[in-house]
């Protein structure tokens, strides 16, 4: 029996964690039942990636379903995605973030074109039933009105990257029958080689050996709380005077003056001559491995991809108790999570003394440190495999395709 082709709508081919996520995924089905074609806005670092490996993709780039001003590009961009869909007898649309699920679900409509589109575009529903699957990864927090507005009660399957982020469908009569939880995995093979570089990767930056260098790795937003460990800096390094603290990542588009305000503020607090401040970086594993201790301190987290990075390099995270993160960590052993469940920020600035000493306590008892860092290690060996992963997923797929041919079948 031929593979099903699997058509992975990517809206952004910065390699990001969903980017990441889905490269894993596609190298792992490569081969097997299913076969991955990715549909990407243009080129760039993810399609670099997929070269390499030989991988097919195809450039379409679809216009924002919500914005006013997108809807003159959207009928031509929605109607070329059918086209291909059809030209390449696709299987089965997987939309690596909810934003395009919309586009597929119209895409995969039995419905005539010029019906479809309008009243999916008025009413946030399809009239007719889906020719082929359509699959949606929710790797965010979605609120009812997103859930509404990207069709998702419409998507054959949802795949949720944590217990947490599923929850968000708790009040859908549907999430039962539509809702999954498979957790995302990662490539050891990279982390576990920037292990056996740590000395040098840390050589050239600048750091020596006695130093404590504290992380954070990832997009610099306000949401990820990069300014309680600026402020936690100033006790820190009262109690551990040679700690360092590196951060490594860009802001948003909507943030760009973020950065900026970061820099400040370690200046304001005069401990900017410990923080060392590194553009957004195509491979993160050395970066993960020069670490001593890696923080996810966000106030929302669909899964916390870092986390299991930072534990295949062998470093533990202290994190937030929010989102997926507490399904990542086993607290006191395989790094802690501090406060309360979903604290406010207001609230988790009151857990900055308790983190400070936190970390200072790892700093001096490096046997503990070293113990935390190889128990996350196994741990997200053993959960957080790319096997794993794409095995998940591909039984996900297997409902799906499953479904939407007895419906078809029904409608004979």
């Amino acid at each position: 029996m031929p593979p099903v082709k699997v058509l992975h709508i990517t809206p952004s081919v910065r390699l990001l964690g969903a980017r990441r996520s889905l490269l894993t995924l596609v190298c792992e089905l490569a081969g097997t039942r299913y076969e991955p074609v990715v549909l990407a806005p243009g080129p760039g670092a993810l399609t670099e990636e997929l070269d390499k490996r030989r991988l097919r993709w195809i450039s379409l780039r679809l216009p924002p379903w919500r914005k006013f001003g997108s809807w003159f590009s959207l009928p031509g961009r929605v109607a070329e995605l059918r086209e291909i869909c059809d030209r390449e007898n696709i299987g089965l649309i997987h939309c690596n973030e909810i934003y395009p699920n919309p586009h597929a679900l119209v895409a995969s409509s039995t419905g005539k074109f010029g019906l479809e589109l309008p009243n999916t575009l008025l009413n946030q529903r399809l009239i007719y039933a889906l020719k082929r699957p359509v699959v949606t990864h929710m790797r965010l927090s979605v609120t009812p009105r997103m859930i509404k507005n990207y069709m998702l009660s419409g998507a054959t399957r949802i795949i949720a990257v944590s217990e947490a982020a599923a929850r968000d469908f708790d009040s859908f009569e549907w999430k039962r029958e539509r809702v999954r939880v498979v957790h995302n995995g990662i490539n050891f093979e990279e982390f576990e080689e920037a292990r056996q570089h740590r000395h040098l990767t840390r050589h050239k930056l600048g750091y020596e050996d006695r130093d404590f260098v504290i992380g954070q790795i990832g997009l610099l937003m306000p949401r990820k709380r990069p300014k309680f460990l600026i402020e936690a800096a100033e006790i820190i390094l009262r109690l551990v005077p040679h700690a360092k603290f590196l951060l490594v990542g860009e802001p948003s588009p909507t943030d760009a003056g973020y950065l900026d305000e970061l820099k400040s503020l370690a200046k304001e607090k005069r401990v900017d001559f410990a923080f060392q401040f590194i553009p957004f970086q195509q491979r993160v594993a050395e970066y993960f491995a020069a670490l001593d201790l890696h923080v996810l301190l966000s106030n929302d987290e669909g899964f916390g991809r870092v986390v299991i990075e930072a534990a295949g390099a062998g470093v533990p995270t202290i994190g937030s108790n929010v989102g997926g993160i507490p399904e990542l960590i086993r607290d006191d052993e395989t790094g802690f999570i501090i406060g309360p469940p979903d604290t406010s920020d207001e609230d988790f600035w009151d857990e900055l003394p308790d983190f400070a000493e936190m970390v200072a306590r790892l700093a001096n008892d490096r046997e503990k440190l070293g113990q935390l860092g190889e128990a996350a290690h196994d741990f997200t060996k053993r959960n957080f495999s790319p096997e794993g992963y794409a095995a998940g997923v591909s039984a996900v797929f297997d409902e799906a395709v499953a479904e939407c041919a007895s419906e078809l079948e029904s409608l004979r």
